[in-house]
């Protein structure tokens, strides 16, 4: 970085300590709350990591006293497996013009530039793991056709064009890893009088698939609907009962909740307006509740009463595989 500004610097060096804050607020799956195969490998070698998984285990069986427990005739091994994941980059760049930092204000540049970057290579990092999710790969989604993951949602594709694909999922569904955290890098650019930021994140996720008597199970569901704003439920709009199947399919399998015992599930906004609407006339009285109070009773639903019943916690999220051709 070649600068005489005293403006740049200040910006380079406040943009530097942000960054990480700013990406971990508008990131989504590596967190805690969401995943808890979390995996850092920055200061090793090599861009993999196996990361172990188990075969199903059988259930108890009784013992008449003085017979052998490990009998052979239905208990299992334990064989323990792995899946590889490989981490890649993800980038997002900006530039800066001189002008800006002499008219613009230090503050505002610098809100301008973290929330260009940050968003950027959050978007890109949820991207790719939502993809993997659905199928396996990072390639981008162009059809409902390429989902294999298990869909609990609309089965008769021909009721909609193109669709959205939300999940519901257990934190042990998937696993991350990373090798750089978010990190700025910064040129001057004296042909052009500008700056050049750069941002770049080194991470990767892989599905965690749990092996049974009948093959490999993952701890995740799709549900694939209309991502039409005004669908219904003749022409592909997700519904409450769809999630609630999700749920209940992941029980079934034993998949891991959280600490609270709640399974994830993200929507997309479309299925969460789908959602709303299924609400509407939950709590309402002949039209005598407003828009705004409506939503917020919605919501309050959707985080509270609904998702306590159903058993999962709703979190929309714009960077799940939309709008994909139903054919």
């Amino acid at each position: 970085m070649a600068t005489t500004s005293s403006g740049v610097n200040a910006l380079y060096e406040d943009v530097v300590a942000s960054l990480i804050p700013f990406y971990d607020n508008f990131v989504l799956l590596p967190t805690p709350g969401v995943l808890t195969n979390i995996y850092n490998i920055s200061g090793g070698v090599g861009d993999t990591v196996k990361v172990p998984i188990t075969n199903y285990w059988a259930s108890g069986a009784t013992v008449a006293e003085g017979n052998q427990i490990i009998t052979g005739a239905g208990v299992e091994d334990f064989d323990p497996g792995s899946i590889q994941l490989t981490v890649g980059k993800r980038g997002a760049g900006t530039f800066v013009n001189e002008e800006a930092l002499e008219d613009g204000g230090l503050a505002t540049v610098r809100n301008a530039v973290l929330l260009r970057l940050s968003r950027a290579i959050a978007q890109g990092t949820d991207k790719a793991g939502f993809n993997i999710l659905a199928t396996g790969s990072a390639t981008a989604l162009t059809d409902v056709a390429n989902v294999n993951l298990t869909n609990d949602g609309v089965s008769n594709v021909s009721l909609y064009t193109t669709g959205d694909v939300s999940f519901v999922m257990s934190p042990e569904a998937m696993a991350y890893a990373i090798k750089r955290e978010p990190t700025v890098k910064m040129f001057n650019d004296v042909n052009y009088d500008r700056y050049e930021m750069v941002a770049t994140v080194r991470n990767g996720f892989a599905r965690i698939p749990f092996s049974t008597s009948g093959g490999n199970v993952f701890f995740a569901r799709a549900v694939i609907g209309s991502d039409s704003f005004d669908a219904t439920s003749a022409t592909g709009a997700v519904s409450l009962n769809m999630f609630s199947k999700s749920v209940a399919n992941l029980r079934k399998i034993n998949a891991p909740t959280d600490a609270s015992g709640f399974y994830t599930a993200v929507v997309s906004a479309a299925h969460e307006f789908q959602l709303a609407k299924e609400l509407n006339g939950i709590g309402a009285s002949s039209g005598s509740i407003g828009s705004v109070a409506q939503d917020l009773a919605n919501q309050a639903l959707m985080d509270g009463l609904i998702g306590q019943a159903i058993g999962c916690r709703f979190i929309r999220s714009q960077n799940v595989p939309t709008g994909l051709a139903s054919a």
